[in-house]
């Protein structure tokens, strides 16, 4: 890797439900040989209490690789336990085989949320073990799904931008 990298807050796209709201800050926006960069992400419940439905993370599930392009980024929750691959140290990569996946949980975790409510995480930003370029400046876009028990759910996401 060699240089600083920075990384933005392109875009937040927000949830159809107008009763949440999406919020996505850089906490350390550099990636460098010591360190990762690190992002908040916080979803506001501004309904009537109300049954969400998330993976075992909230509001995000965690790992998240990103969706546009397919592979480059992958959100891992902070702290995480991941190592970094060996023969690439500067890197933030996990040191995962390429056919390894991070798994994912078979159901869904039932949180009542009241009125007013912010949900949060952090989240750390890697390179996909499975990209021949990760960490690569340009455009990363996440997505994620909002569900409400019992009336449905509405997608949400947010865009980063690697620069060097």
């Amino acid at each position: 890797m060699g240089s600083t990298k920075t990384i933005r807050i392109e875009r937040v796209d927000q949830p159809d439900d107008p009763r949440a709201s999406v919020s996505v800050g850089t906490i350390d926006e550099e990636i460098t040989a010591e360190a990762t960069a690190t992002i908040e992400i916080g979803l506001k419940w501004n309904g009537d209490a109300a049954a969400l439905l998330f993976g075992k993370t909230v509001p995000i599930e965690l790992p998240c690789r990103c969706s546009r392009p397919e592979t480059g980024l992958v959100l891992l929750s902070s702290p995480n336990g991941y190592e970094r691959k060996m023969d690439e140290p500067e890197c933030w990569i996990p040191d995962l085989l390429a056919d390894d996946d991070f798994g994912h949980p078979l159901g869904l975790m039932r949180r009542e949320t009241e009125n007013g409510e912010t949900l949060s995480c952090r989240a750390e930003i890697w390179g996909d073990h499975r990209s021949e370029n990760p960490l690569e400046p340009g455009e990363y876009s996440f997505e994620e799904t909002l569900s409400v028990e019992d009336e449905g759910y509405a997608k949400w996401g947010f865009t980063l931008r690697v620069e060097t």
